[in-house]
């Protein structure tokens, strides 16, 4: 894998169907990523210096919050924050693929360094197109314009994150896995945070660069 250096470049969700209600996710390892996890995962979040933080599938998200709908699912995700001011950058990322052994979709597509696909229209969100495009995943709210996101109304800078979201649940800050995959590093490099580790036997789930 190659070096990457830590840089700040310019920064949508799928409302996960298992409506977990706030209840205990299943071990690391289990491939579940709902919900709030469990003691040990969000033990080995803060262990790694990240902070657990609570967000909701939110339709309509960037409007006023009479505008917004909050959706069913809530999930508690680790995130890393590096830099100061303006220059402040964030990742995040399900407590399951970041405590797991065992790989899920969010960590392989991570580690694959793909080449990621510029949208034609420089209107499209980037990394909403390169989640869907690149990865199979999903970070949109249904088809209108309105959008979505996952909000943290508490957090001051950082209220709504745009999820990548695979289709065994786990899922990864779509801005995070973009500008990963094109060599700056947002937050933190997971790669040093993952429990996982696939030595030089990564799946090839995802295309590897230069196809």
């Amino acid at each position: 894998m190659r070096r990457r250096t830590a840089g700040l470049l310019p920064g949508l969700a799928l409302a996960v169907a298992a409506c977990s209600g706030g209840a205990s996710a299943s071990p690391p390892g289990s491939g579940s990523a709902s919900g709030t996890g469990d003691a040990a995962a969000r033990q080995y979040c803060t262990d790694k210096g990240g902070m657990l933080v609570d967000r909701t599938a939110t339709w309509n998200a960037n409007a006023d919050p009479a505008a917004q709908l909050p959706l069913a699912e809530t999930i508690t995700f680790c995130e890393f924050e590096s830099g100061q001011g303006d220059g402040t950058t964030r990742i995040s990322v399900d407590l399951v693929t970041l405590s797991s052994t065992s790989p899920t979709l969010a960590s392989v597509a991570y580690l694959s360094d793909v080449r990621t696909t510029q949208p034609r229209e420089p209107s499209v969100n980037p990394a909403q197109f390169s989640c869907a495009t690149d990865y199979a995943g999903s970070s949109a709210f249904g088809s209108s314009a309105a959008g979505g996101g996952w909000l943290d109304p508490s957090q001051p800078v950082f209220t709504v994150i745009d999820m990548c979201v695979f289709p065994d649940l786990s899922a990864i800050d779509a801005f995070g896995l973009w500008y990963h995959a094109n060599g700056v590093v947002r937050g933190a490099d997971l790669a040093t945070k993952f429990r996982y580790d696939p030595g030089d036997r990564l799946p090839a789930i995802f295309e590897a660069p230069g196809r």
